[in-house]
């Protein structure tokens, strides 16, 4: 099967009700130019707001994840980002007027840690946000290779911290057919997706994920369909709703993990499919969750990531990951599922071992389906 972000199906035409959330998942792209644009304190009221609710969420410190937007500040930041030979990467920055930047700075103890706790929950939170972005008509792309001393010089950000990634914003020009390297980016790289079958298994990372033939399901997609209403959703825990069907909601999580973003879209991540009952009550256990799971996903990392990546001495598969997550509990929160999401807190052994993972892969999360 050929790599494209095309949709493996046409998920909306399952649901008897609108089903909105795929236009913006497969609306979000990676953009490296922008129009001179502004915004009134309103939108920024309600961008901080999204913030904290996509912190408290995920159960994020809630300074963790920085926004700024006040004009000097984001000027100082834009010049310093291509700055040393790390930052020349990002050279389009000097011809791209900004609207702010979303900053995920961190203690270094945890990101430089064997296995980050406080990382994976912020990097899920700022894919929340970068979604109710795109949902409102901007453009954002992650950046990983950065001048880490200039971006903290630049907030005032002590040695304690680290900075993992930064995330600018604005209005995006419309995309048209041109010979730069913003659409060469594009073209060759951003837009391929490995199918699904490429990046999951089911049941153990030795079994192989079949598409399933779910040409007959149907059901009642939330009424609830923006990003902020469904983060909502996930914190208050809701019951899931009826006549959900199961091989569907699995499908249209991996499916919404397929086409996040990850580090050179390198996709170094797979996806453990799991509905055997022994399976998931090790799971749950492993999570400290009492259970109750009708499915889960487990999500998989790469933990070597080749040379360039090394030399950011950032573990990006605890960012990807959790980005991937954001996307699935949100797809899962749109059909009415309630769940159970672990990243923080998990016997990684326990979960390795069960769904058959050796070195380099290890455990980022799981999530469970109620």
């Amino acid at each position: 099967m050929e790599q494209t972000k095309e949709p493996t199906r046409d998920y909306p035409s399952y649901s008897s009700t609108p089903w909105g959330l795929w236009e913006v998942l497969y609306g979000r792209r990676s953009h490296r130019k922008y129009l001179q644009y502004e915004v009134g304190p309103e939108w920024k009221a309600s961008l901080e707001k999204v913030v904290k609710l996509a912190l408290e969420t995920r159960g994020a410190d809630g300074e963790s994840l920085l926004v700024v937007t006040d004009e000097r500040l984001v000027e100082r930041i834009r010049t310093r980002l291509h700055k040393g030979v790390q930052g020349k990467i990002n050279l389009w920055l000097n011809r791209s007027p900004l609207l702010g930047f979303l900053v995920l700075a961190l203690p270094k103890q945890d990101v430089r840690s064997e296995r980050p706790r406080d990382l994976p929950l912020t990097a899920m939170a700022a894919e929340d946000v970068v979604l109710w972005l795109t949902e409102s008509g901007m453009g954002t792309c992650w950046l990983g290779g950065i001048n880490q001393g200039e971006i903290k010089s630049a907030l005032g950000l002590g040695r304690e911290h680290f900075v993992a990634a930064v995330i600018p914003f604005g209005k995006p020009k419309p995309r048209v057919k041109a010979r730069d390297l913003d659409h060469l980016m594009y073209r060759s790289i951003s837009r391929k997706r490995k199918p699904i079958p490429a990046i999951a298994c089911l049941e153990t990372i030795d079994r192989p994920y079949a598409l399933p033939d779910i040409a007959e399901e149907r059901f009642s997609a939330s009424s609830v369909q923006d990003v902020a209403g469904l983060l909502r959703q996930l914190r208050e825990k809701r019951e899931s709703a009826d006549g959900v069907p199961l091989d569907l909601a699995v499908d249209a999580c991996l499916e919404a993990a397929r086409i996040a973003p990850s580090a050179g879209n390198t996709q170094k991540w797979l996806f453990v499919a799991v509905a055997g009952e022994q399976a998931l009550r090790g799971l749950a256990g492993a999570c400290g969750v009492d259970g109750g799971w009708k499915a889960a996903v487990v999500g998989v990392g790469d933990t070597v990531t080749g040379f360039l990546y090394e030399k950011m001495e950032k573990p990006f598969w605890m960012i990807d990951l959790p980005i991937a997550f954001s996307q699935m509990s949100l797809m899962a929160a749109s059909m009415g599922l309630a769940l159970d999401l672990s990243l923080r807190d998990i016997d990684e052994a326990a979960v390795n071992a069960l769904v058959g993972l050796r070195p380099p892969l290890r455990a980022v999360g799981v999530m469970g389906i109620r």
